[in-house]
């Protein structure tokens, strides 16, 4: 399977680093027969100038958050219909930052979930654990809860259109990582809910994705673990060079 790598600039980022990211990266997938999908998740702002130094490249856009609602009185917010003008192809729904920060329920990730596909972009689903619930034991069912309610209603098809990414808590920009073992482990049990939703053949072809302080260096040894099938990074895809040596970690 293709892995896809993705990165989340959250709230950083300049019009050079795009320019200078992307450059990075078509000298990668150039050099290969693209057995690697890339996406860049820039602030919004950036989108436009994206999706310029992109061109013809097979580089995906994608988009950290979206607005329930298709248009409206919401400053600040951002609607489905925009990301797709800019030709997004990817978006970020759940990300632990968007619950703990801002009040995301699951519910809202679901409903973000169904707009996404209903529009055509593919809705990247974060789910993770803190580390009072691993450390207590609910790591599985923590993360199983939050994954059905987001695939609540969704039809096999949608569902083949939609990616996971596993982002424990803890790991997220505390430079700790979980063990090669815990994230294939969480990963499994992902798979296994995806069973439970749809045929173990159309759950197979789901990719779930690891976040969680990935770096140049541990890039490697996680995308060769069994059910890993990507990574969402961080901080090193604001660093053109590290990101590169992920993507090249994904060949």
């Amino acid at each position: 399977m293709t892995k896809l790598i993705i990165g989340n600039w959250k709230m950083n980022g300049s019009q050079a680093l795009v320019a200078s990211m992307v450059e990075s990266i078509k000298s990668v997938i150039n050099q290969t027969s693209s057995s690697v999908q890339v996406v860049v998740c820039p602030p919004f702002p950036y989108l436009g100038v994206l999706k310029q130094a992109i061109g013809d490249a097979n580089i995906g856009i994608g988009a950290q958050n979206v607005h329930t609602q298709l248009s409206g009185a919401f400053t600040g917010e951002i609607s489905v219909g925009i990301l797709k003008d800019w030709q997004t192809t990817h978006c970020l729904v759940g990300h632990s930052e968007r619950r703990s920060l801002f009040g995301e329920t699951d519910q809202l990730v679901q409903e973000k979930t169904k707009l996404l596909l209903d529009h055509e972009i593919k809705p990247v689903i974060c789910v993770g654990e803190t580390l009072e619930q691993r450390e207590s034991g609910q790591h599985e069912s923590t993360v199983t809860q939050q994954l059905k309610v987001a695939l609540k209603g969704l039809s096999s098809s949608e569902l083949e259109r939609s990616v996971v990414a596993y982002e424990p808590v803890w790991a997220i920009g505390t430079g700790k990582t979980a063990s090669e073992e815990q994230a294939n482990q969480m990963h499994i049990v992902i798979r296994k809910t995806l069973e439970e939703h749809a045929t173990p053949d159309l759950a197979k072809s789901v990719m779930i994705l690891y976040g969680g302080s990935v770096n140049a260096k541990n890039a490697g040894s996680l995308l060769q673990q069994s059910d890993i099938d990507g990574c969402l990074v961080g901080g090193a895809s604001l660093k053109p060079e590290d990101f590169s040596q992920i993507i090249q970690a994904g060949l």
